[in-house]
């Protein structure tokens, strides 16, 4: 029995034992949970406070904190007269916070919405759109005129609407437009200097922005006493630069005269310097933009959705008005080249002005090269004789002499294997062969066969110019603060003495005599004594030609160096002697008229203009001594008996400019039918017979230039009234260079 009874007792001590174990088990799993769980939440704890920390740290101090930048002032860009080339105009920048904006009680966000666009001229469903963002900030539109802000300000006054902001900011505002745009460049958006020297001076001009620190509460409103901190901003510097405005605008006028009237589609450049420091007083690049809209779609083109901000619209843009072909692009300089290669050989003592040479054509490595005047040589003349007639075969017999090796070493330092140095970014890399051969240095010393850039040539000439030295050029005077203290200035920078003081000198004798005696008498003006040199290179592009003139004056204390590049003429004639020697003439006399350079002797003053007196109703005699005393003529149509005869009317009328012994026509009655002369072939007359030719036939004659006359204003055969003054060419065309 106590038997049976154990028996029936062990199923339940086993059940208790079961039950035991599964207690145990469940108690564990649940430790390891909850092992697991604080493991988890310290693993959790620590990730944030060693992770996370500083993130966390940002996003509530951003939640109870708000700043506000304060724009610096970017500096101001002065010629160096003091005017203003560049300035940063007050304008203001309109944000808000959507946030604050929807908790307006008295207006709904569709009302403001529709005043923010109406008055900006916004879309109204994106501004909908950004005050419907959950933050507390979206930008609006910036740049907007202090004219239009304060409508807004209006608004928000009257209908006390809060979580609107005007900030003040500032834009970039060129005075002359375009006037030396590839100088001065331009800024983006944000006030960056994109192009020019607002780009490369960046760091001087832009200044260090400050900020406004206030405190927010809980729903992100700034709290009205709160603590304020502010980091005042720090404002640009000023730049003086060496531009001259007057001589800038007298190049590019100049510049585009020959665009125009050569039928130039590649644009033209003009560099115009000064000799002894390499400052430049004028850069010209053709086709140029209006700095304060450089994106505008450039002129000759037609490309639907322009907007300028495109890639394919910024290549354009780069590579048509946005190229400043004065530093960037390079280009064969021609005979100009010639007066390198003169000096060169004066400097080696390997010839003198009257060593004789010939301009028989010389074979070099298979290649002949003859002179321009192959049919009627120069023959046997002073080596003087073959720089004015500009003999390719006399150049290149002596770089022979120089040798190859001496002769890349002056290349090297005239400064054509290295870039200029001036303070524009993107300047061109002059191109010569690696291993040049004795027929590469032949075509090089006629300037064939090598690139370099409008930059390098002036400098070189101005070395030629102003005693030997290679002078670093410049844009820059100096940097300045607001109060005016001149924190930087920029002395100019001597690389290094080229050639000597007395090969500079006979230098500059003989490129004055190639002005005046020789293949740049195109250049010559009446009163100052210009040196320089013609060229004429043909690119790699058949029939496409690159015409130009460089030189430097007065001779004889040189103050000015102005090179004129023309890019494929199309006009009557190619050539540098005839497409850009008369345009750097212009240059010349009106730039050394600026910088107040005295005419020497009395050169030119037989020429100056007059105004014709008023004539009509004086009597014949004292209509006729008038007229004398101010040093013209007069031809009578009428009766002149009786001393009540009296003017009744006149040709040219009073007013009118005439050169000094012109000729003013006299009627003593009122015509009907004025008196008329038929015009005369005159087109490859030299200027004297022109001049008397016109002046037989009582006309007044306006004349450009010496030599051969090209064109006339009116046909022949035309019948044109007597007195009239007819505007005539001429041109030197017996040097094709």
């Amino acid at each position: 029995m106590d038997k049976k009874k154990e028996k029936e007792k062990k199923p339940e001590n086993i059940e208790n034992t079961s039950n035991n174990t599964l207690t145990r088990k469940r108690l564990l799993i649940l430790m390891a949970v909850f092992i697991l769980i604080a493991m988890i939440i310290a693993g959790y704890t620590g990730y944030i406070q060693f992770v996370w920390a500083n993130e966390l740290r940002v996003k509530a101090y951003e939640q109870q904190n708000r700043d506000r930048t304060i724009k610096a002032e970017r500096g101001t860009i002065y010629d160096s007269s003091g005017n203003v080339l560049a300035i940063s105009v007050s304008v203001d920048t309109i944000s808000v916070s959507p946030i604050e904006v929807r908790k307006n009680k008295n207006i709904t966000v569709e009302e403001v919405a529709q005043q923010l666009s109406s008055v900006l001229e916004l879309d109204y469903e994106n501004v909908l759109n950004k005050l419907n963002m959950d933050n507390h900030y979206q930008l609006i539109a910036s740049k907007v005129e202090r004219s239009t802000s304060d409508l807004l300000k209006a608004f928000i006054k009257e209908h006390k609407v809060s979580g609107i902001y005007i900030h003040q900011d500032s834009k970039r505002y060129y005075p002359f437009g375009s006037l030396a745009a590839h100088v001065i460049g331009f800024t983006g958006d944000d006030n960056q200097g994109l192009y020019g020297l607002e780009l490369s001076l960046d760091n001087y001009l832009r200044g260090t922005d400050g900020k406004i620190l206030t405190e927010l509460d809980v729903a992100g409103t700034e709290l009205p006493f709160a603590f304020e901190s502010r980091i005042e901003a720090v404002d640009g510097y000023d730049v003086i630069t060496t531009i001259n405005t007057d001589i800038q605008k007298i190049a590019e006028n100049v510049v585009k005269q020959a665009i125009e009237d050569n039928k130039a589609e590649g644009g033209a450049v003009c560099i115009v310097s000064d000799c002894k420091t390499s400052e430049i007083l004028a850069m010209v690049s053709e086709p140029g933009m209006d700095l304060n809209n450089p994106r505008a779609l450039p002129e000759g083109y037609t490309i639907d959705g322009w907007t300028g901000l495109r890639k394919s619209d910024v290549d354009l843009l780069y590579s048509t008005v946005w190229r400043n072909k004065a530093i960037m692009d390079t280009y064969e300089p021609g005979s100009t080249f010639k007066s390198v290669t003169t000096a060169m050989a004066l400097e080696e003592d390997i010839v003198q002005q009257d060593t004789m040479v010939d301009d028989f054509p010389v074979t070099v490595y298979g290649a002949t090269i003859h002179c321009w005047a192959k049919q009627y040589p120069h023959g046997k003349e002073t080596f003087l004789q073959a720089v004015y007639n500009s003999c390719n075969p006399v150049f290149v017999k002596v770089s022979h002499l120089i040798g190859i090796k001496r002769f890349y070493e002056y290349i090297e330092s005239f400064g054509f294997r290295d870039p200029s140095g001036i303070e524009l970014m993107g300047e061109g890399q002059s191109i010569f062969h690696s291993e040049p051969t004795k027929l590469d240095m032949s075509v090089a010393s006629f300037g064939q066969r090598f690139q370099i850039t409008p930059i390098q040539m002036v400098a070189a000439y101005n070395a030629i110019a102003n005693g030997g030295y290679l002078i670093k050029p410049g844009l820059t005077d100096a940097i300045a603060d607001k109060q005016g203290n001149i924190i930087y200035d920029f002395e100019p920078q001597v690389v290094r003495q080229v050639i000597s003081e007395e090969t500079s000198d006979e230098m500059r004798k003989i490129l004055q005599g190639v002005v005046s005696e020789g293949g740049g008498k195109n250049a010559y003006v009446d009163g100052y004594r210009i040196a320089g040199k013609t060229g004429t290179s043909e690119t790699t592009v058949e029939g496409v030609y690159v015409s130009s003139f460089i030189g430097f004056a007065p001779a004889d204390n040189p103050v000015i160096t102005v090179l004129l590049i023309v890019f494929n003429p199309q006009g009557d004639s190619y050539y540098g002697s005839q497409v850009a020697a008369p345009y750097a003439k212009l240059i010349f006399e009106q730039a050394l008229e600026e910088l107040s350079v005295e005419k020497q002797g009395t050169a030119g003053k037989e020429k100056t203009p007059v105004y014709v007196p008023n004539l009509n109703g004086y009597n014949v005699e004292k209509a006729a001594k008038k007229i004398k005393s101010y040093g013209l003529n007069y031809e009578i149509e009428g009766s002149t008996a009786g001393e009540d005869v009296t003017i009744m009317y006149q040709f040219p009328e009073s007013g009118t400019v005439i050169a000094k012994d012109g000729v003013i026509i006299l009627y003593t009655y009122v015509p009907d039918n004025k008196m008329t002369v038929k015009m005369p072939y005159l087109v490859g007359k030299d200027k004297s017979y022109v001049v008397k030719a016109l002046k037989d036939l009582g006309l007044n004659i306006n004349s450009d230039g010496d030599g051969e006359c090209i064109s006339v204003q009116y046909p022949a055969g035309t019948y044109v009234e007597k007195g009239t003054i007819v505007n005539i060419t001429f041109r030197f065309t017996d040097y094709p260079d």
